[in-house]
Order: C-alpha cells, then sequence, then structure tokens
C-alpha cells in the first residue's frame, strides 16, 4: 500500500472534501483523506490496481485542479473577485437608473449590450461555479455550486432571450414594448449571484488559511552535523574516551549509523538519539520533553537529537537515526495529527446537501404548475421557476458562518486571541476538556527558591560564592535567587574548589569542608549525622516534585533549599472559571509525576499526569477524544506541536515558541492565562450568531420562497428575478450585519 499527498486547488467547504475523497476513491483509492486547511489531499492506494496519475485525473473530473506544492491561488482568486465586483458596480450603476426611471428610454439597445456584455465577463471570471456544478451533478454530489450556477446561468440564458425579443420589438417599432422588456432583463442578477457569494468565500478562505511553517521549523531543528569518533587501533569505544586515543571528524548526520560513536561538548546541539557511554553532563531537553529543569548524564543515560549539552562533556554510542529518533517521530506525529484533523463541516454545509435538492425541485414543480395546471404562458412560468431558484439562492447560508468568524476573528485580535481557522469557533463552543502543558503554560518557566531551611547564615554565604563558580543551569538559578536576598559574601574564602559529576560540588570554605548537591552527597560527607527536621522536610519538597539541594559543612547538621518553578498569577482564576462552566481542566506534564501532582493540587485540577513525553502526551489527548471529549491543548513548547496539532484545538500562548505558535489552531498574544477562557466566550457567541444567521437566511427562504413561486398572485402579489435577487440581496445584508453586531459587542 502506497501513501502519497497532493494539493488540490478549488476546495472550500465540508461538500467539496466529500466530493474530492468520493473522486479518488471512485479511481481506486482505498483511503482518502482531505484536510481543507492545507487543501489537501492524502490517499492510500494498491499500486497494482491504480497509480496517483488516475486519482488525480479522477479529482480534476469532479471538478477540482490538483496543483504542483508550494503554489498559492489565492491571490488569483482575490483578483477575480476584485475584477468581478467591479463589472458588478458598472453593471448596477446603469440598471437601477433604467429600471426606477425612463432615463435610459432612448438607448434601449447600447444598455441591453453592455449589460449583456458585463455579465458575460462576469460569469466567464466565475466560470468555476459553472464547471464544479456541472460536475457535481455528474458525480452525484451536487451542492450550492449547483443552485448558484443554475440561479445566475437561467437568469443570464433568460435575459438573452429578452433580449432577442426586445431587439425584435426595436425592429417592428415597438418601442415602448421594447422598453418594458428591457426593464425585465436579469443580468444583474446572474452577475450579482456569483460576485455575492465569492465575498463569503473570500473571506471564509481567509480564516482557513493554514502554512505548514510549523512543520518546517520543527524539521529545521535536526542538527546537519555530528562530531564522529574515529578510533585508532582499539574497537572499544569507552577505553578510547577514557585513553584519549581517539580522533574526530565532523560528517553529515545522515552519514551516521547505529553502533557508531559521537563527541559531544558543552553548549553543543545532540545530534542524534543515544546513549552515553562516557562522560557527564546536564541537558536541557525542554524542547522534547517539557522538563523544566536541565536532566543530569551519566554513563548509560539516554540523550536526544535536537537537544543541548549545556555542561559537561559526553561520548555517545549512536541508537536512533534517520526516522527513529524522537525529533522524527515527533514531525511525524505532527503531520499526521494535522492531517487527521476531524471534518467538522459547517452547518450551513451540511444543511445545503438538503437544501439544494428541495430548491430544485420546488422550481421545477413551480414551472410545472404554472404550465401545465395553470396554464399560464412559458414567459410567466419561467419568470417564477428563475425567480425561486434567484431568491432560494443560499447568498445569506453562504455568508452566515464566514461573516461571522471573520467578525470574530477581528474581536479577537483586539483582546489578544488570533483566531487560525472558522472550525476552531465552532469547537470552541463543543470544548469540555481543556488539557495545559504545565511549565511556561501554568507556570513560569523560571526556577527560583520556594524554601529555605537554614540555621547558619554563613552556610548560605557559602553557597553563594560556590554555586557561582559552576555553569550549571541549578547553580545560576540558586546564586539569582540568593543574590535577590541580599546575602553577603564577605569574609568567604574559597580553596580546593570541586565538582563532584552526578553528586554536586565540594570545596574547603575557611579552612572548613564544604559540600552542596544532592541527598547521594549528604550522606557521603555527613554519615554520622542522624536524621533531622531538615532530611524529613527535604523529603517533602521532593515529593512536591521539587529540586532539593543540601549544603553545609561536613559532619555537621545538613541545610536544605528547595526549588521549583511557579505559577502564574492568573492560573488559578483560570482555572476556576472553567470550572464553573463545566469544562473540566486536565495537566499533561513531561515534569516528573509528583511535580505534576503538586502543581495540579495547587489550581484545583483533579486530573494530572506527569512524565509524559510528546508521545505519550498525544496518546493521552487521544484517549480523552475516544471518549467523547471535544479537547484544546494549551501549550508553549516545541515539545507541544504534536499536542497541539492532535487536540481538536490547539491553544499557543504568546510567549511560547515560534513552533508551538505555527502548530497552533488559536494563539493567545499575551502570556494572561485569562484569555483562554475569554476564547471560550467568545466560541459561545459566535456559535450563537451563526445559529441566528442561519435561521434567519432559512427563514427568509421559506417566507420568500412562495412569493417567489407566484403562490399570492391572486393578492397581486408578485415578483420577477430582479426583485428576487434585491430581496436576496436584503437577506445578505442582514447576515452581515448581525455578524458585525458580533465584532462590536463586549
Amino acid at each position: 500500500m502506497k501513501r502519497d499527498t497532493i494539493n488540490v486547488d478549488g476546495m472550500m467547504c465540508a461538500m467539496c472534501s466529500r466530493s474530492v475523497e468520493k473522486a479518488a476513491c471512485s479511481a481506486g483509492s482505498e483511503t482518502a483523506q482531505v484536510n481543507l486547511m492545507l487543501k489537501t489531499l492524502t490517499v492510500d492506494y494498491d499500486e497494482s490496481k491504480t497509480n496517483i496519475k488516475e486519482i488525480m485525473k479522477s479529482v480534476s473530473k469532479a471538478g477540482y485542479r490538483p496543483f504542483p506544492p508550494g503554489k498559492d491561488t489565492t491571490s488569483l482568486f482575490l483578483h477575480r473577485l476584485i475584477c468581478g465586483a467591479i463589472l458588478l458596480v458598472l453593471l448596477l450603476v446603469v440598471y437601477y437608473p433604467h429600471m426606477y426611471s425612463r432615463i435610459f428610454e432612448n438607448y434601449i439597445v447600447p444598455v441591453t449590450i453592455f449589460q449583456f456584455v458585463i455579465a458575460t465577463l462576469v460569469l466567464l471570471l466565475n466560470r468555476g461555479f459553472f464547471i464544479k456544478g456541472y460536475k457535481s451533478i455528474i458525480s452525484k454530489t451536487p451542492g450550492m455550486d449547483v443552485l448558484i450556477s443554475m440561479g445566475s446561468g437561467i437568469s443570464y440564458i433568460y435575459s438573452i432571450i429578452l433580449s432577442v425579443n426586445l431587439f425584435i420589438d426595436i425592429a417592428n417599432g415597438n418601442t415602448e414594448s421594447a422598453f418594458t422588456t428591457s426593464r425585465m432583463l436579469c443580468f444583474e442578477s446572474a452577475s450579482m449571484i456569483p460576485v455575492l457569494i465569492s465575498v463569503g468565500k473570500y473571506l471564509e478562505e481567509k480564516t482557513k488559511r493554514k502554512t505548514s511553517g510549523a512543520l518546517k521549523e520543527l524539521m529545521n531543528l535536526k542538527p546537519l552535523e555530528a562530531v564522529k569518533m574515529i578510533l585508532d587501533d582499539d574497537k572499544d569505544f569507552i577505553n578510547a574516551a577514557q585513553n584519549g586515543k581517539y580522533k574526530t571528524e565532523t560528517v553529515s548526520v545522515d552519514e551516521m549509523k547505529v553502533g557508531e560513536a559521537i563527541v559531544i561538548k558543552a553548549g553543543e546541539t545532540i545530534p542524534l538519539d543515544g546513549i552515553v557511554i562516557y562522560g557527564t553532563g546536564a541537558t536541557g531537553e525542554s524542547a522534547l520533553s517539557g522538563e523544566s529543569t536541565p536532566v543530569e548524564k551519566i554513563v548509560g543515560s539516554h540523550v536526544f537529537q535536537a537537544t543541548t549539552l549545556l555542561s559537561g562533556f559526553l561520548v555517545v554510542e549512536v541508537t536512533e537515526t534517520g526516522k527513529d529518533t524522537m525529533l522524527s517521530k515527533m514531525i511525524d506525529l505532527v503531520t499526521t495529527a494535522s492531517m487527521s484533523k476531524p471534518d467538522i463541516a459547517m452547518l450551513a454545509d451540511r444543511l445545503s446537501a438538503i437544501f439544494v435538492p428541495i430548491v430544485l425541485s420546488l422550481s421545477v414543480i413551480t414551472f410545472c404548475v404554472w404550465k401545465f395546471f395553470v396554464g399560464a404562458e412559458f414567459a410567466r412560468c419561467i419568470n417564477y421557476a428563475i425567480s425561486v431558484i434567484t431568491i432560494s439562492c443560499p447568498c445569506a447560508l453562504g455568508l452566515a458562518t464566514p461573516t461571522a468568524v471573520m467578525a470574530a476573528v477581528g474581536r479577537g485580535a483586539k483582546t489578544g486571541m488570533l483566531i487560525k481557522n472558522a472550525q476552531v469557533i465552532e469547537l470552541l463552543h463543543k470544548t469540555d476538556t481543556i488539557v495545559f502543558d504545565k511549565t511556561g503554560t501554568l507556570t513560569t518557566g523560571i526556577l527560583s527558591i520556594t524554601d529555605t531551611d537554614c540555621k547558619d547564615e554563613g552556610a548560605l554565604s557559602a553557597l553563594l560564592v560556590c554555586e557561582e563558580r559552576l555553569t550549571h543551569p541549578i547553580g545560576k538559578a540558586v546564586c539569582e535567587s540568593l543574590k535577590s536576598r541580599v546575602i553577603s559574601k564577605e569574609g568567604t574564602d574559597v580553596t580546593d574548589f570541586e565538582t563532584r559529576p552526578g553528586y554536586g560540588l565540594t570545596a574547603v570554605v575557611n579552612g572548613r569542608r564544604f559540600y552542596s548537591g544532592n541527598k547521594k552527597l549528604r550522606i557521603e560527607l555527613c554519615p554520622n549525622v542522624a536524621e533531622t527536621e531538615f532530611d524529613k522536610k527535604a523529603e517533602k519538597y521532593m515529593n512536591e516534585g521539587k529540586t532539593v539541594i543540601f549544603f553545609g559543612y561536613e559532619d555537621e547538621q545538613p541545610s536544605v533549599i528547595a526549588l521549583s518553578d511557579t505559577l502564574k498569577d492568573s492560573a488559578q482564576e483560570m482555572i476556576s472559571s472553567l470550572q464553573k462552566q463545566n469544562i473540566s481542566p486536565v495537566l499533561l506534564s513531561g515534569d516528573n509525576p509528583a511535580c505534576a501532582m503538586y502543581t495540579a493540587g495547587q489550581l484545583g485540577i483533579k486530573e494530572a499526569y506527569g512524565g509524559e513525553d510528546p508521545i505519550g502526551k498525544v496518546d493521552k489527548i487521544k484517549e480523552l477524544s475516544s471518549q467523547g471529549h471535544t479537547v484544546a491543548f494549551v501549550g508553549d513548547g516545541i515539545n507541544d506541536s504534536p499536542s497541539l496539532t492532535s487536540a481538536d484545538i490547539g491553544i499557543a500562548i504568546g510567549a511560547g515558541t515560534d513552533i508551538a505558535i505555527e502548530s497552533a489552531d488559536m494563539v493567545l498574544t499575551s502570556s494572561d492565562l485569562s484569555s483562554v477562557v475569554d476564547a471560550v466566550k467568545l466560541g459561545n457567541d459566535t456559535v450563537r450568531n451563526i445559529k441566528q444567521n442561519l435561521f434567519w437566511a432559512l427563514f427568509y427562504n421559506v417566507l420568500c420562497i412562495p412569493l417567489a413561486a407566484g403562490a399570492y398572485s391572486s393578492l397581486g402579489l408578485s415578483i420577477n428575478p430582479a426583485i428576487a435577487a434585491g430581496l436576496m440581496s436584503i437577506s445578505s445584508l442582514f447576515v452581515v450585519t448581525n455578524s458585525l453586531r458580533l465584532r462590536y459587542s463586549k
């Protein structure tokens, strides 16, 4: 089974997706999946039964055009729209004075020819509606293109027929009859329908555009080169590293093989996944795991591609290359998740699937009733049939969603919420579960001392002086916090300073042996000191997920400090507000489970998971979705990009990385988490507005279709296609006005 992804032009709604998928399957594809945001079609097919060319040919027959990767057709569509709008204005400038006054009474022929030429140009510009409408009928998947093309096309053809009769009347000297006939021309209806629909489609398309920039940036994280260890005579990498008997060569990452060794110095990016076989150090893995603190690496530890060696020196045996590295798997997840976004069709598209055949049937019925039962003349019958199609043409229905969405986008932008696609609006309204990353999202991402248990002020001075000699990130965090407390360093003399990888540091301070490090170092240097109250507090801090440092003088009671990431000011209020709206918050973190549970407890979050890598996060999100929840994910880091694209809605906070922002469906331009609550409210308000628009569009049709069909003609109430087009415009005007009300509401 082979998988290919092609770009497809012309897809604008859920019905388009179904048509393209059906066309691909009819050409032999086993599965077909459209991504409207990226305008792509992904197919799985058996090469022995079909090929990508046949699939593309089938898609083309359905009325859509496969196009080369990277080609953007939006600007071409906009140019057609602008030209069409200008031509429509020129047509209306002549049509309405002629319709409601006798100013052009002596210029019937040139006015008629002018309208014909302008309408012809407009229809040529919008010929895509007619092509897709025709092909959708052939493929038995009629959509709004059918109504648009029929309403516009029949009005155009009918106007041509009237124009011929008009010229005959003029030739026979019946000027008054010709003038009356000229007022019945529907060229403006034929032009107005596709142009108004194009405006709505363009607005909708602007909200759908989502580039593949996130994937590109993620791929750019991959290091291009690695420093390969080359042995002389010794075949053992470990012995060679210990003895220093090796050479190095900078090679392409693609040339590296599993089992070979690479050398990594402090400050360098780790080029491939592997196991440490020599050396110690600390790596920054927030890009992959979300872990807020540096991770100590000793012999036997795993390291990952695209993470950074913050301090130390490592020799690493390569265990994964190519698509098997953690970063490559993340890239695959982003690609797959983006492609498998749920196809949530707009309500207007779902209604149109029923609406289109009903309207066409009503038009035919109208013609037949007047022709065969009433016995009316042909012109009157066709007049009513066209009026039904024209007044029923779903301009308002087509504008109901995109205008409301654009209004919501404007309102969101004014309040720091950037919405990237229209589906977000509907999904925000349905969201019942919001999953939060911890580090940098609910917390500041900055380590600081949260607890200090020390009875000796001199020990704090010694700690500051010793930690200042380290380049380790934890040491820097300790120094920053102690300096803010104005700890004095005067009279502190340090000699015999020594780092203890995997333990901490030791030094002689004012003639006494001093240490700072983990519990193992405390036990080693204070074996005869019984457990104190500070040891018990340290255990409590560790259970809360905090980083604990023991420090003090050899064989004396130890002191303890604890460091932790701190909560953002707006986190507590935001979680409380969501819970009041019956939205369940979930904490999903790469930090250790104890730290995740402690943070969740502080915020009142009942469901929390820690120790999750990017793949584990995606699995948890999928699990929540499979339980019937509509899931939003809020994150900020590179490691969050798979989760942001896997969730129904990905929300990136503005302080996050560019990749997280590119991957998200919505971006909060500030780090104020109250914007998450505002986003949910925006979704609710917008969906309510869309439903109001759809109700009016449908109610208006129900009210006006009988009028257009001549049901009230016995009462003297009847309309022609031109008036029907005007009434149709009123419906669209109402929808647009109602949508603008959303933009300026609080």
